[in-house]
């Protein structure tokens, strides 16, 4: 019994010298978390706290003021460096909607369009001005626009004190070319670049489409409307009505009377786009389909039997195609165009 009370006398001693060694160790070596924590909520810091208010709001200015956009740009034109918004809000186009619409943008002001164009819903909200070549300055005043989009040198010159105006001379270059300046002009550089390389895709599956159902090669005449005793053909392959749809980016072909003039337009453009022809002769500038620019009033010509025996109406193959839809050739309508030109061929062939 006695050695048991030494035996627990010793043990009680060792636990007490290991826990004053162990105490000894922590004030030795540094506070404790807890201690740390209390420390540092005297302090007022802690080592994972961020910054004080202060020395935040002394540095964001800075950090905000080098991200921000440049409210204006300069842009090269072929009327020189004109300065225009980073980001337009209000924009006017003269003629160019379909483009501008192609970008996912409603511009405010149009000049006049056709019913039935291939944007034509697409335009709600927007102000009308006026014919392209003549638009109205006072509603365009009126409008307060930040961007001013115009095809002429006689409409540059007539808004650019407006506002910012930017001439782009859609007709005489290609769609692709029109868009890719666009594109510069709106900041949207490498969206358009996307559209071109999107529109390429299309034209080559429109020819694909027509190749696999044995279409390529044949001919096609483009006509409009008719008057008794005549009828208008188009013998160009920039003339609107859908020839640059047809001619050019799906490169159907013209019987060989009409491709003859196509081919002197294209190296003269001085050179007549569109032939009239008496309905004796008609005949020969009609290829295997015929498409037709059809409008409100035009000549019936149900009963004009040159007309209806020609074997391509007699047949069957003659497509009408709506003037307002085909008469643009801005981006926009040249998609939509190229879709129905395509359909309507495959499903006339059937």
């Amino acid at each position: 019994m006695s050695q048991r009370k030494r035996l627990a006398a010793l043990m009680l001693m060792l636990f007490t010298l290991l826990l004053a060694a162990a105490c000894g160790t922590r004030d030795e070596g540094g506070s404790s978390p807890a201690a740390t924590g209390a420390s540092q909520q005297e302090s007022g810091t802690t080592a994972s706290e961020p910054q004080t208010e202060e020395a935040q709001s002394s540095e964001q200015p800075v950090k905000e003021s080098a991200m921000e956009e440049p409210v204006t740009r300069v842009v090269s034109t072929i009327k020189g460096d004109v300065e225009v918004p980073n980001r337009p809000e209000r924009i006017v186009a003269l003629y160019m909607i379909g483009d501008v619409l192609s970008f996912g943008i409603t511009p405010v002001g149009i000049s006049d369009v056709y019913e039935g164009a291939a944007f034509w819903d697409q335009l709600d909200g927007t102000t009308t001005l006026g014919e392209w070549f003549k638009p109205n300055q006072e509603a365009i005043i009126a409008l307060d626009p930040d961007l001013i989009l115009v095809p002429s040198d006689e409409t540059y010159e007539a808004l650019r004190k407006i506002a910012p105006t930017v001439l782009i001379n859609t007709f005489e270059q290609s769609p692709e070319a029109t868009i890719a300046e666009l594109g510069e002009v709106l900041g949207r550089q490498e969206q358009a670049a996307q559209m071109i390389a999107d529109f390429q895709v299309k034209m080559e599956s429109g020819r694909k489409k027509l190749d696999d159902a044995g279409l390529l090669d044949k001919t096609v005449t483009l006509v409009e409307g008719g008057s008794k005793n005549a009828m208008f053909t188009v013998a160009s392959l920039d003339y609107g009505r859908g020839s640059q749809a047809i001619y050019r980016h799906l490169g159907l072909k013209a019987p060989e009377l009409v491709q003859r003039q196509i081919d002197k337009n294209t190296a003269n453009p001085d050179e007549e786009g569109a032939l009239s022809l008496s309905f004796e002769i008609l005949e020969d500038y009609i290829g295997d389909y015929v498409f037709r620019s059809s409008y409100e009033g035009m000549a019936d010509l149900s009963d004009n039997r040159l007309w209806t025996g020609i074997p391509a109406i007699k047949e069957g193959r003659l497509i009408e195609i709506p003037f307002g839809f085909c008469y643009y050739s801005d981006f926009y309508s040249l998609n939509k165009q190229i879709d129905y030109i395509v359909d309507a061929l495959i499903a006339a062939s059937k």
